[in-house]
């Protein structure tokens, strides 16, 4: 009765300086992880869109010499037939 007694008044619990410390790397570990989460998504988009420039960029050089060759079907004897 005498513990029950002692554990009814005792004062709330502080946090100790452990708890704390504890605390404080646990929340500066997730926003780190947060932070490189949203470098890492905006890199990668990033990426993405120099890689559409460069294929437009290739279509756009492919497209302006495509006059200089003749048609690759025609040269091999094959006849393209036109879609309607």
């Amino acid at each position: 009765m005498n513990q029950s007694r002692k554990a009814l008044f005792q004062s709330p619990h502080v946090i100790s300086s452990d708890n704390n410390a504890n605390a404080l790397m646990l929340s500066n570990k997730i926003e780190l992880e947060n932070a490189t989460q949203i470098f890492r998504v905006e890199t990668e988009k990033e990426m993405a869109l120099e890689r559409l420039q460069k294929i437009r960029e290739n279509i756009q050089s492919l497209s302006s010499d495509a006059w200089l060759y003749e048609d690759p079907d025609k040269l091999i004897g094959f006849q393209r037939v036109p879609n309607y």
